[in-house]
């Protein structure tokens, strides 16, 4: 009896000894990511359904714009790396701001790379189906940002009406229709400086579509799917990707 008094004696004296757990520091104040993207036609800012005419006389109505934008990451000067809550998404050309997620504050200089298009890997191995969150860009969408007939997502859905005439006849008397992206096509955009906006990190790209207008030789090349002709689908997607650029301040 004696000996165990002493030993829950000693047990309650350990215990009492024993340091208190760390608390968990308070998380300190988010602030939220957030990618823009602005389409202009030959220096103009564009609007949905809104018909332009570049400075050589052609005009043009875009329907349908729709990038895939994919690993989507902030890095800084010391190469430290930063997932985001949401590392992908589609670009369409009625919606400038995508929410990215958030995260506390860091010290240093920010920039963001994105892949335009989609890895080799995950291009070869995921489907729409699979994808359970309508919100992923890699769902099921409208229109189809998936070949139905080759394996693997497209980049880039462009179509519009558009004067396809040899020579510019001030008339919508055609149409584009360009659905551009195949394994290995992927290519990285940046990095660019992330600027802070209050409580906001924001970066700002615009993408001008006129470069690819004048890319094109009418009336015979208005429209490509990109195993159709690889050489002119190449040719129009390395001129959208040239003309992604961060907006300039002021």
């Amino acid at each position: 009896m004696k000996k165990t008094v002493i030993f829950l004696g000693t047990m309650l004296w350990l215990y009492g000894c024993r340091p208190e757990k760390a608390k968990p520091e308070p998380e300190g104040e988010r602030v939220e990511v957030v990618l823009e993207f602005r389409h202009y036609y030959d220096g103009t800012l564009m609007e949905p359904e809104a018909v332009y005419t570049g400075s050589d006389g052609r005009m043009v109505r875009f329907r349908f714009i729709r990038h895939l934008l994919t690993n989507i990451c902030l890095l800084n000067d010391s190469g430290d790396t930063v997932r985001l809550e949401v590392d992908r998404v589609l670009i369409r050309e009625d919606k400038v701001s995508y929410r990215l997620g958030s995260l506390q504050p860091r010290e240093g200089r920010w920039q963001m790379m994105l892949l335009y298009g989609v890895d080799s890997v995950t291009n070869i191995t995921v489907q729409p189906p699979m994808v359970m969150d309508v919100n992923d860009p890699l769902a099921p969408q409208f229109p189809s940002m998936y070949w139905t007939w080759e394996s693997g997502y497209l980049f880039s859905r462009i179509e519009a009406q558009a004067d396809t005439s040899r020579l510019p006849s001030g008339q919508l008397n055609g149409f584009l229709d360009f659905h551009l992206g195949k394994t290995g096509w992927s290519r990285w955009l940046g990095p660019f400086p992330v600027r802070m906006e209050g409580k906001k990190w924001l970066l700002t790209l615009t993408g001008d579509l006129y470069p690819m207008i004048t890319e094109l030789q009418l009336p015979e090349e208005f429209s490509c799917h990109t195993f159709e002709n690889t050489a002119l689908a190449a040719r129009v997607m390395q001129a959208i990707t040239a003309h992604i650029m961060p907006l300039e301040e002021g």
